[in-house]
């Protein structure tokens, strides 16, 4: 079979050729056996409706269309292996002749992974990671912290009067294994500083994935950037239903549309596909990867994390979900180890 493969813009491709008569027409039994399979004839068990019966209820085109679908998915899956084509989401199909005893034209559009030219990586990440910054917490800080606890075990007494606990070694000892309140002054010194080191390493980290991107050439397919304006769709509701807003309320505060909302989210959506195809190239040039063992352990983790609130997940999405987590990771710490 003779294809022809054009590019086009946005990191798509578009694959056209023929499929000759006799190879289109050997998929004619396997589309009527399905068809036989799933309707319903009074008189004829399923799959044992004849051809010709069959034919006459849903129609030589039904049938036709069919052995198309599952003669190009066929030479879809094989093209792209033989020419070694990285696909990106669904193809588009489009039929472009098709008749009994002749040859089934067609035309396939689909989004391949872009030829990415990264900046030094390596050079960037040691210049932003060395950067120091002077990581400490104030006793003013450690302070603030005791009083939200302490408001948090606050009581009302017969007159609806809050009443706060005193800060003393006894109420150390209802937060924890503390035996004074020097003890959990002292965590919470720990914690406080902790959680600022893990602020200021992500900060570096996306301070880095910028300036990354900022010097690669990185052409970003469109079906990339809906999918990830989709999840930031998503995102958006879930933190509406945490607010107790339903969507309906929180779109007319917006003045806009579910659509409207979605494209306002281009340029971030556009970053974050850019931060992606940064980390996964990084990730192939490195040659990282993570073992099945290691996604496994990750994903029995997670999935009973969400078993405590009642929730029960599919692992093998997790597990794939979790795969592009722990690569991320392993990129982010060979960055930091420039």
């Amino acid at each position: 079979m003779e294809i022809e493969i054009n590019k086009l813009p946005d990191s798509e491709i578009e694959i056209a050729g023929e499929i000759s008569a006799g190879d289109f027409e050997s998929y004619r039994e396997q589309a009527v056996k399905e068809f036989s399979q799933n309707i319903h004839l009074d008189g004829f068990r399923p799959g044992k409706v004849p051809e010709k019966i069959l034919i006459e209820k849903v129609g030589e085109q039904a049938i036709m269309e069919r052995m198309a679908e599952m003669a190009i998915q066929k030479e879809y899956i094989k093209i792209i292996k033989e020419k070694d084509i990285q696909v990106i989401g669904r193809p588009e199909v489009l039929i472009t002749k098709m008749a009994k005893n002749n040859p089934l034209g067609f035309k396939i559009k689909t989004a391949v992974m872009p030829k990415i030219e990264l900046a030094d990586y390596k050079i960037i990440a040691s210049e932003i990671m060395k950067e120091k910054e002077e990581i400490s917490v104030d006793e003013k800080e450690v302070d603030q912290t005791l009083e939200y606890l302490r408001k948090s075990r606050a009581q009302n007494n017969e007159k609806n009067e809050e009443i706060l606990p005193e800060l003393n070694n006894d109420f150390a000892k209802t937060l924890g294994k503390f035996e004074t309140l020097d003890d959990l002054k002292k965590v919470l010194h720990q914690n406080l500083e902790e959680e600022k080191k893990s602020k200021n390493r992500e900060q570096k980290r996306i301070k880095t994935l910028e300036k990354i991107i900022e010097q690669s050439k990185i052409e970003v397919p469109k079906i990339i950037i809906e999918s990830e304006k989709e999840k930031l769709l998503e995102e958006v509701k879930v933190n509406v239903k945490q607010t107790g807003l339903t969507w309906e309320n929180y779109l007319n505060q917006s003045k806009k549309n579910e659509e409207e909302l979605k494209n306002s989210y281009e340029e971030a959506a556009t970053k974050r596909a850019k931060f992606g195809l940064a980390l996964n190239e990084i990730a192939e040039k490195e040659k990282i990867e993570i073992t099945e063992e290691e996604a496994k352990k990750e994903a029995e983790k997670m999935a009973e994390y969400y078993k405590n609130f009642g929730q029960n997940i599919d692992l093998e999405r997790v597990k794939a979900y979790t795969y592009g987590i722990l690569r991320n990771e392993k990129v982010f710490r060979l960055l930091e180890s420039c």
